[in-house]
């Protein structure tokens, strides 16, 4: 209503056309977050850009290594395997300076043992000929190296941060871009004769199917980055999760023989039916206890989301977190790594973790190129150009 009391029509504005993109009208708040949406892609797309790729190809991250250091990671099964305390003795006796940490239990039969060191080395070795294969650092290798990009950017733990940071504007990004998507629904690549409007129609048909999953992705990247923060927060959803486990002090025999890594494997077994062991934390100087990480069949989180800590005197079983029966909060954090990967639900998963992941990076290239316009920056060059001409021409 106007202000003389006279009614006007709401009429309806067609969208205008620029290079064949259609474009919002101005002085909207589509057009604020549009800026957001496209600034915070310009400011950030190379590191997005990057993290995206490194995601794409740690989904097969062990397959990689595999392939690149099958002298370290494959072994020929046999008939049988060499017992964990010959294995811990063949590797004290070969670094007698070293500290072990723990042992990883080979996944598939083809799989080499491997033995975690203090120092930060990994002790490759074949269980069924019983000899060693060799050592490397645990971070070593391209397939680590891709970890350390996507985690870090390759700059410590300022860079975890900054990939969090990243995470937050990206999952920002997904949740803008299904807000500008709205108004033009665009559910399809359509044929036209301009580039640009087929870029522009792929750039909003990646971040559409994308957007849900990368949501999901980021929410957990960020869960993953500031743990710190974020898991007492969770664990707040369970009163009995937010107490800090307290484990019995195991009872130290005068004399008694300590229970070796097999004998604790075989304990493992018993406090968890149905599960299996992943991995064997050995008692450290200092300690008293194996703690095993522990997997059932659903689980496919590389070190297990069940625990069990076991005297090393007496095999007594001091604590089992079971993930089956772990309360919500301890459940989410557990969960977390394995949603942001893609291995939660197996091969399904990961592939669309591989899939959606490089629809983030051809969001970024699709988004550059929506920006791009080569002739609309020549001309303000030329205009910027042809001022300065023009004001030393008016100099005295």
């Amino acid at each position: 209503m106007l202000a003389g009391g006279e009614h006007v029509r709401a009429v309806s504005v067609p969208p205008t056309f620029v290079d064949g993109v259609p474009s919002l009208p101005k002085h909207t708040m589509r057009q604020t977050l549009l800026k957001i949406h496209r600034w915070g892609g310009l400011a950030a797309g190379l590191a997005i850009f990057v993290i995206a790729i490194s995601g794409c190809a740690l989904v097969f991250e062990d397959d990689i290594d595999r392939l690149l250091n099958p002298d370290l990671t494959v072994v020929a099964p046999g008939p049988s395997t060499v017992s964990l305390q010959a294995v811990v003795e063949a590797v004290r006796s070969a670094y007698p300076s070293e500290v072990l940490t723990g042992i990883v239990l080979p996944k598939e039969p083809h799989h080499a043992l491997v033995i975690n060191l203090q120092s930060g080395q990994s002790v490759s070795f074949d269980q069924y000929a019983g000899r060693l294969l060799g050592a490397r650092e645990r971070l070593g290798g391209f397939a680590r190296l891709l970890r350390r990009l996507h985690k870090t950017l390759l700059a410590g733990s300022t860079g975890q941060k900054i990939v969090g940071c990243l995470a937050l504007l990206t999952l920002l990004m997904a949740v803008s871009g299904v807000i500008l998507w709205w108004p033009r629904r665009i559910l399809a690549l359509r044929s036209s004769p301009s580039w640009r409007r087929v870029n522009f129609d792929l750039h909003n048909v990646l971040g559409l199917y994308s957007a849900a999953f990368l949501v999901v992705m980021c929410v957990s990247g960020v869960m993953i980055t500031f743990a710190d923060v974020v898991d007492p927060l969770v664990l707040r959803l369970d009163e009995a999760s937010t107490r800090e486990a307290v484990s019995p002090a195991p009872n130290v025999p005068d004399g008694g023989a300590l229970i070796g890594p097999d004998e604790a494997v075989k304990l493992g077994r018993a406090a968890l039916p149905g599960a299996f062991i992943r991995r064997v934390g050995l008692p450290r100087p200092g300690t008293a206890s194996y703690l095993l990480g522990v997997g059932f069949p659903e689980d496919r989180t590389p070190g297990g989301r069940s625990r069990v800590t076991l005297d090393q005197y007496n095999g007594q079983v001091l604590e089992v977190q079971d993930a089956r029966t772990a309360p919500l909060g301890r459940k989410i954090l557990d969960l977390k790594r394995s949603i942001h990967t893609g291995d939660v639900f197996g091969a399904p998963s990961r592939a669309l973790a591989f899939v959606v992941s490089l629809m983030l990076a051809g969001q970024v290239v699709t988004g550059l190129l929506v920006w791009w316009r080569p002739g609309k920056l020549g001309a303000a060059a030329r205009i910027r150009a042809h001022g300065e001409v023009r004001g030393r021409d008016a100099e005295p």
